[in-house]
Order: C-alpha cells, then sequence, then structure tokens
C-alpha cells in the first residue's frame, strides 16, 4: 500500500504498517558533494579524495562517504511529518560503495507500529538505497515518534 504523499500530517493511528513510498532516480552523487561533504564533516579520507588511491583501490574508483549517501537519502525520502520527530537509526550498513555518477533511488516502508506511552507512538521505516542498476548501496531502519491522536 502506497503513502498518502512523501510528506504528511498525520497523527501515530493513520499510519499503517506496509505503508511505501520511494523517490525515484532522484539525485546523482557528484564530485561537488563529495568535497563538500568533506569539508563540512572533516573526513578528508584518500578514498572519498584521491583520484590515484580511488582507482588503486578494489572500489576502483573514488567513492563518496557512506555518511553522505545516508544523509541525502533521508532528506529524499524522510517523511517530514510535524507530529512526528526522529528516536534514531537501527541496523544503518553500506552494502556497496557509491562512485561519482551514482543516481540514488530510495524506498521507505513502514515495518513496525507500536504504542509508545500516552501520548505517543513509534514508527520504523525501513529504508533502502538503489543505484540505476537497482544494486543495493545502503539499507537502515529509521525510528519515530509520532504524536497519537487520542493524547489531544
Amino acid at each position: 500500500m502506497k503513502a498518502p504523499a512523501k510528506d504528511t500530517e498525520r497523527y501515530f493511528e493513520a499510519i499503517e504498517e506496509g505503508e511505501t513510498f520511494t523517490v525515484e532516480a532522484a539525485r546523482t552523487i557528484t564530485e561537488a558533494d563529495i568535497v563538500n561533504f568533506a569539508g563540512l564533516s572533516g573526513d578528508f579520507h584518500p578514498l572519498h579524495m584521491s583520484t590515484e588511491r580511488g582507482e588503486d583501490s578494489d572500489f576502483g574508483e573514488r567513492i563518496a562517504h557512506g555518511n553522505l549517501v545516508f544523509s541525502v537519502a533521508e532528506a529524499l525520502v524522510a517523511d517530514m511529518n510535524p507530529r512526528s520527530f526522529s528516536y534514531g537509526y537501527d541496523s544503518l550498513r553500506f552494502i556497496n560503495p557509491v562512485g561519482i555518477g551514482t543516481t540514488l533511488t530510495v524506498h521507505r516502508e513502514v515495518v513496525e507500529t507500536e504504542v509508545y506511552n500516552d501520548d505517543l507512538g513509534r514508527v520504523v521505516y525501513k529504508y533502502v538505497v538503489e543505484d540505476q542498476e537497482e544494486t543495493t548501496l545502503l539499507a537502515c531502519e529509521h525510528i519515530t515518534l509520532v504524536e497519537r491522536e487520542s493524547a489531544e
């Protein structure tokens, strides 16, 4: 079942397990992304910054920071529901490297909902990030807390 939109304004009770949302071919990782992320994060690892080191590596090219890919994917697919907030991430894995020119598609599925307390519900989204060949690049679970309508 498809989610009603990328960004919603819904209480916990309106979010259902099995909902999906996909952002297809949404963002291509560029050299500028990698350079800017290195400057922002302070991560100047040679696999990100050195063409020679990247070509000599098992990857055969420079690769994007895993946290850059995660950040871009999160921004593309996260439900910006003003009734919810992030409670953290579990099982974050950088499954395959992301080279310059890789175009990301991001899938989101609601895999768990449960009452957290009298005011909030807990919603777990599974994210899967793929490239243009449908190779899985990254996967994680995003845990959110969402206002309960019954709390109003």
